[in-house]
């Protein structure tokens, strides 16, 4: 573990609200315009896949998330695959 900062980036791609235990994971950043929308899919039990309107998924949201850290792991391991390196 380190004290140095974190660096500040635009993009943030995982994202947790306590208040109601809900975990977002963009896979990859918004690829279109801003004012195109999502089109979310039942992915499983607590978890709604958004896809861009390209078609590609976009974000994983996951409601109850302490209580699936597999879908945790999947969002996690999706964002991986995207990312360069």
């Amino acid at each position: 573990m380190s004290d140095a900062p974190i660096a500040v980036t635009d993009w943030q791609p995982v994202r947790y609200c306590v208040e109601t235990d809900t975990m977002a994971v963009e896979i990859r950043p918004w690829p279109g315009p801003e004012n195109d929308d999502a089109i979310g899919r039942d992915g499983g039990e607590d978890l709604v896949i958004h896809y861009a309107p390209d078609g590609a998924p976009w974000l994983w949201e996951i409601e109850h998330a302490s209580r699936h850290p597999e879908h945790i792991t999947g969002a996690l391991a999706a964002l991986q695959e995207r990312e360069p390196g």
